[in-house]
């Protein structure tokens, strides 16, 4: 009686395992059936375990920009015959991912994109190219937006169950998306301290980024440079949710009772210089003892 109990077990833990394979996998890479998929286009950003795979991807602030994924007869085999490939988007892909991961992801309208409906996997060959045509410059930086393309049908094959349908999470980022190394000095009432990091300046719209504190982004501390780009002059606000706020910038000098403390302090004044691609930033927030104001400057990578 216990033997059979444990080879009932076996049999079901074997199901329960074959049921989690999408896609037929064998150990032997001769044997292996070929599926229809596509491969990882860019930068992937989903966690594990993950019903949809998701990657993003950035574009310059251009009227229209291209952006080339491809299709693939995946394994031992190259494609027997022309494989014809219709291609669409599955919004229901997004509803998923955000119920799943607690996300609010919006799908991408379609006046924003162009994809083609069909792909052909050349007989002989493995991959095909789709080329993506996306309007960056037309994009709402208030929308988290994902382009959740699939594979709807194939003339021949199979299509894959892991990567047949790929969420792309697609942004515009501005001429000051960048990385920059900082350099300068945190005031502290009790703790003050140089800076040396390199940061990420993130697009938030078409003239503003957004940008670590000081040192202090690890506690939740972030801030909006937005640039006037007629005069250059900076305007620094709280990012959304930021600690600390509200911040208050210093254009000419350091509130009273702080001194100069390293070398560039008097050309932290608040600007941007389009032709060295540099911000000169001095801002800070009111603590319980006193100012903590951050003197930086940023040098694009």
């Amino acid at each position: 009686m216990k033997l059979s109990f444990k080879i009932a077990g076996l049999f079901v833990m074997a199901a329960a395992f074959s049921s989690c394979l999408k896609d037929d996998i064998t150990l032997d890479p001769d044997k292996s059936t070929n599926v229809i998929e596509f491969k990882n286009p860019s930068s992937f950003v989903s966690p594990s375990g993950s019903t949809y795979s998701m990657y993003s991807k950035s574009f310059d602030l251009a009227p229209e920009a291209d952006y080339a994924i491809t299709v693939s007869y995946s394994g031992a085999q190259v494609a027997p015959e022309d494989i014809t490939v219709t291609l669409g988007v599955d919004t229901a892909a997004v509803t998923q991912y955000n119920a799943e991961q607690e996300e609010a992801f919006d799908v991408m309208e379609p006046n924003l994109y162009t994809i083609p409906a069909t792909v052909v996997i050349p007989k002989g060959q493995r991959t095909s190219q789709v080329l993506i045509k996306v309007k960056p410059s037309q994009f709402d930086f208030a929308k988290n937006y994902v382009l959740p393309i699939q594979i709807k049908s194939a003339s021949s094959g199979i299509v894959s169950g892991n990567f047949g349908t790929i969420l792309l999470a697609l942004k515009a980022k501005n001429i000051y998306d960048a990385t920059y190394e900082s350099t300068g000095y945190v005031y502290h009432p009790t703790a003050p301290r140089a800076v040396h990091a390199e940061k990420h300046m993130e697009t938030v719209s078409p003239t503003t980024v957004k940008v670590e504190l000081g040192d202090l982004g690890g506690s939740g501390y972030f801030a909006n440079v937005t640039v006037d780009p007629k005069t250059n002059k900076v305007t620094i606000t709280p990012a959304a949710g930021a600690a600390g706020a509200p911040y208050t910038q210093f254009d000419t000098a350091l509130p009273t009772p702080y001194t100069p403390q390293w070398d560039n302090a008097s050309k932290a004044n608040n600007t941007y210089d389009p032709a060295t691609k540099t911000f000169y930033l001095r801002y800070g927030y009111m603590g319980g003892n006193g100012w903590r104001v951050t003197e930086e400057i940023l040098v694009r990578h």
